[in-house]
């Protein structure tokens, strides 16, 4: 039996054996919070026999993972600088010691299941299709083959832990497996896949998302991160400042700053970073000029703005534009039933028409719906779009072509400072908000009413009687990702917009008894209310919303799934607020996140 000690002193009798140096099993993790700090006071209490075995060598013959380049770093407070690994570790370790006759293990645990390792090995996936080869089926007919005759008791996998090594040279992990005595297996697997794949499992909030720091004003550092940033308190003076925005693009550098020797441009890897960590980007200096409003409804800054055309590339339009904004993020724009590319919104209706030349040259869609109040000067409260599909789309492309005229003027308001945020006279600004930091501050301010929010399913709701649409899909308003470590993971997306939800139904009665359903009806109806006006007096506070002007040329990028958007009202006039845009779909965003590297829920 060991002494218990501390880790640093752990960390001196381990130096003089040439084993404290960086492990990748617990040195990649994130940093310490302080329950977890706490967490590792109790583990260091309860668990230092585990730990010296796991480190030192339990004394049973094996090496445990740990060649002499390797063992536990630790942070300057002398604990593990991965609590998560070390613990999901520890607590496999503790259930051998007390299910095992023996007082030692005999190897280390992978910090995943076996079977889920097995079934990884790249020797099971077809290297072109990246498919299953190891699925069983009649060549024939296709049919499955019948059941063993004999299943495995218990549902206990066959194979059998021989050994689990790390070999820092080439940083990957080995697991080695037998049946029997003639049939060893071994795969190897990257130690940051191994990594991603326990974070995944883990479904711990805190190792996907951060909060903002106002007090770091280097939008560079930013950027370091790849976890989600969830925002709030921003202003539009702090968003267009090129010194302390993080999500600030121009236009140009996107098109222009491609690697000559490797034809890849860096500043499209970075927006892809940058849209995944915030869920929203504003571009300058985007193309605006368009064919597809008439000379009469321009406004004067508008026809100079064609006249001039101070664009980027003299021959290049905004719906081109859009459309290359959309093949980063997405590879192309999503069909939906605004149309098949690029839509128009404005506060009359929209400029295309059924001209099928325009269709093929700008891959706009003159039969999309304007079936909605978007078209409309009034305003909007924040919500997702197309809330009544099952998958909403994943990106908003926003491109402010002529923004609403005042009725002094005649023409585009001056660009002012939204930073007070009371005093701001409608005319139609923008409006955005972090629907996951909402979900968030939810959860910290009233746990019943996320929990209601995240698990009641809501129905939403489109009719376009000229078209032909009815839409209509169902989804909780907080969607999370099935919980690991904690009641509730992180949040996977947001769903949620008043003016298309359906009433709410709630569970099917059990019983005959009137009175009784009667009774629960109104508690299902009472605290769905509750909960759905807690997450309302979030939206409405001015800290969490994001309020600004958007110029001629400025493009938004939204990711829908997460961030909310709205407006305000503005005047109606000759002259419309026109908006381009399109969609893009979930499935091709989280595509070109996954190939940049980035987690995706």
């Amino acid at each position: 039996t060991m002494a218990a000690v501390s880790p640093n002193s752990l960390k001196r009798t381990l130096s003089s054996r040439r084993q404290w140096t960086s492990h990748p099993l617990v040195a990649s993790g994130p940093r310490w919070s302080g329950h977890q700090q706490n967490n590792w006071r109790h583990f260091e209490n309860e668990n230092t026999n585990i730990i010296c075995r796991y480190i030192s060598g339990c004394g049973c013959g094996h090496s445990h993972g740990w060649s002499s380049g390797g063992a536990i770093s630790t942070t300057r407070k002398g604990m593990p600088s991965s609590f998560s690994n070390f613990t999901s570790y520890l607590s496999l370790q503790q259930h051998r010691l007390s299910s095992s006759s023996s007082s030692r293990p005999e190897a280390p645990c992978p910090p995943l299941p076996i079977q889920f390792l097995e079934a990884h090995d790249d020797h099971k996936l077809d290297p072109s299709t990246h498919q299953r080869n190891d699925v069983p089926f009649d060549p024939i007919d296709g049919k499955p083959p019948p059941p063993p005759s004999a299943p495995s008791e218990d549902g206990k996998s066959e194979s059998k832990l021989v050994s689990w090594n790390y070999s820092p040279d080439v940083d990957k992990w080995c697991l080695t497996t037998k049946r029997n005595e003639s049939d060893s297996h071994s795969c190897n697997y990257s130690n940051n896949w191994i990594d991603s794949q326990a974070e995944r499992w883990r479904a711990d909030s805190d190792e996907f998302d951060c909060a903002w720091s106002s007090s770091d004003t280097n939008a560079e550092k930013k950027t370091d991160t790849t976890k989600r940033i969830l925002w709030s308190n921003w202003t539009e003076s702090v968003v267009r400042d090129p010194t302390t925005s993080p999500i600030l693009f121009q236009y140009n550098n996107l098109v222009r700053n491609a690697d000559p020797n490797t034809s890849q441009n860096m500043e499209e890897e970075r927006l892809l970073q940058v849209f995944y960590q915030y869920g929203l980007v504003l571009i300058t200096g985007t193309p605006t000029f368009t064919d597809s409003i008439p000379l009469d409804a321009m406004s004067e800054a508008t026809k100079n703005t064609h006249t001039t055309n101070p664009s980027s590339d003299a021959n290049e339009s905004a719906e081109s534009a859009i459309l290359h904004l959309a093949s980063i993020i997405g590879y192309h724009p999503l069909q939906t039933l605004y149309g098949s590319g690029v839509w128009s919104t404005s506060s009359s209706s929209s400029f295309y028409t059924n001209d099928g030349d325009e269709e093929e040259s700008t891959g706009t869609d003159g039969s999309a719906s304007t079936a909605d109040s978007a078209y409309g000067s009034t305003s909007l409260p924040l919500h997702t779009d197309m809330t009544y599909t099952s998958s909403p789309p994943g990106v908003q492309v926003f491109l402010m072509v002529q923004p609403a005229t005042t009725s002094s003027s005649g023409e585009s308001p001056s660009s002012t400072s939204n930073d007070n945020k009371k005093s701001i006279t409608p005319k139609g600004q923008s409006v955005y908000l972090d629907g996951f930091a909402a979900a968030q501050q939810l959860l910290l301010e009233n746990p019943d009413a996320f929990h209601l929010l995240a698990t009641t399913p809501r129905k939403y709701s489109c009719i376009d009687d000229e078209e032909g649409w009815h839409l209509e899909a169902t989804g909780p308003l907080i969607e999370t990702i099935p919980s690991g470590k904690n009641q509730w993971g992180p949040v996977k997306s947001i769903r949620h917009n008043d003016l298309d939800r359906l009433p709410d139904l709630p569970p099917y009665p059990t019983t005959m008894d009137t009175a009784e359903n009667n009774s629960h009806n109104d508690t299902f109806y009472r605290k769905l209310q509750e909960a759905h006006e807690a997450w309302d007096d979030i939206l409405r506070r001015d800290s969490m919303r994001l309020v600004i002007e958007l110029q001629p040329g400025d493009c938004v990028l939204v990711a829908n799934q997460r961030c909310l958007h709205g407006r305000y009202a503005f005047e109606t006039s000759k002259f419309p607020r026109v908006v381009m845009g399109c969609y893009v779909g979930m499935d091709e965003l989280s595509s070109k996140w996954r190939k940049s590297g980035l987690r995706v829920l």
